[in-house]
């Protein structure tokens, strides 16, 4: 029998013969990091010389590029907490998020496949003119180059099909990179979250994309205040 593994970001997982079943979402996990690394490794990302102003608030951006499979959302601020405490509040308490995040309807882990790999299920509240999506993905965490990255993309799951109350989008891209804050490494981090998805239903691709960047900015500011007002305070109580 082949053993399935990935090898991607300095780090080799082998697909564990109990879920020889999630073999492709295994699969998937490991090629959206490979496209996580590439976007985040390109010349102009942290730069954004590439990259078009979206929106803005204070100290959070976004910034959009169109590639070869949709528009991409980048957005970005600083958090004050560690970068593996932000990256471990997304992979360990994704059941949570909707009670901070007023995006999220709901979201939780459907199976862990590895330490490193599993599969996750979101719902999003209506945002503006965009009425609830939902999506099934896999998602992938590493620590890579002193930074650490969570990278998610949608796939498909007999037993989780579409259902009548929100339209199965696709996730081509969900990813949270932060890096230790140089200020302040151990209590403070640079977050970027980048996005990219076809919403899928009868939407148009110019009232998504205006849309779009104004939910990645509420995303950014909801993840930033929750870090910032409660998470910091439970994390470093003596700070």
């Amino acid at each position: 029998i082949m053993v399935k593994s990935i090898n991607v970001a300095g780090k080799e997982e082998q697909l564990p013969p109990e879920c020889a079943l999630n073999e492709d979402a295994f699969t998937t996990a490991g090629d959206v990091m490979k496209h996580s690394l590439e976007i985040i490794n390109s010349p102009d990302f942290d730069s954004k010389a590439g990259w078009k102003l979206d929106c803005q608030s204070d100290g959070v951006t976004v910034h959009y590029k169109d590639l070869p499979d949709g528009r991409y959302f980048a957005g970005r601020c600083k958090v004050k907490i560690s970068a593996k405490d932000l990256v471990y509040q997304f992979w360990n308490n994704l059941d949570t998020d909707h009670e901070w995040n007023d995006n999220i309807k709901s979201a939780k882990v459907i199976k862990k496949i590895t330490d490193y790999v599993d599969i996750v299920t979101y719902c999003s509240n209506d945002i503006l003119i965009i009425k609830s999506r939902d999506f099934v993905s896999s998602r992938c965490l590493r620590h890579y180059n002193n930074s650490w990255i969570l990278a998610g993309r949608s796939i498909e799951m007999k037993e989780f099909p579409e259902t009548k109350t929100a339209v199965r989008g696709y996730l081509h891209l969900g990813l949270g990179r932060s890096v230790p804050d140089p200020e302040d490494p151990e209590h403070s981090c640079i977050y970027d979250y980048i996005v990219c998805m076809d919403l899928k239903g009868m939407m148009f691709k110019s009232a998504v994309n205006q849309v779009m960047g104004r939910a990645t900015l509420k995303d950014i500011e909801n993840v930033r205040n929750h870090c910032n007002n409660v998470l910091r305070k439970q994390l470093y109580p003596n700070l």
